[in-house]
């Protein structure tokens, strides 16, 4: 028999919406981009999870510039894009199986 708590983790996931994230990586004068799937309730709550990543993106963060630029030893990162994605397009990138996938938890102050 489910709990009540049960149930709200299987609704939660049922109704997760998946972002592509896009990231901007700068390592010696050598910009990149880089893609993940988020997953997430709404949008509040996958760019909280995208902006965690980027504060954690290597060690010794430096500097944060107003949440969505940060700064480290080895570069910077900033936090480009950010598209909701519809079924389809979902499963396509995830049948590609080259995009790494995150599912985002708990609150957007507390991702």
């Amino acid at each position: 028999m489910e709990t009540g708590r049960e149930t709200a983790r299987t609704d939660m996931e049922t109704y997760l919406n998946t972002w592509l994230a896009g990231l901007n990586v700068d390592v010696d004068g050598t910009e990149m981009m880089v893609y993940y799937l988020v997953s997430a309730t709404d949008l509040a709550q996958a760019e909280a999870g995208v902006m965690e990543m980027g504060r954690t993106w290597w060690p010794a963060l430096k500097r944060e510039d107003d949440r969505y630029r940060w700064e480290y030893p080895g570069g910077v990162v900033w936090f480009d894009s950010i598209v909701l994605l519809d079924d389809v397009e979902n499963s396509i990138l995830r049948g590609l199986k080259f995009l790494d996938a995150w599912t985002v938890t708990g609150a957007p102050t507390r991702p």
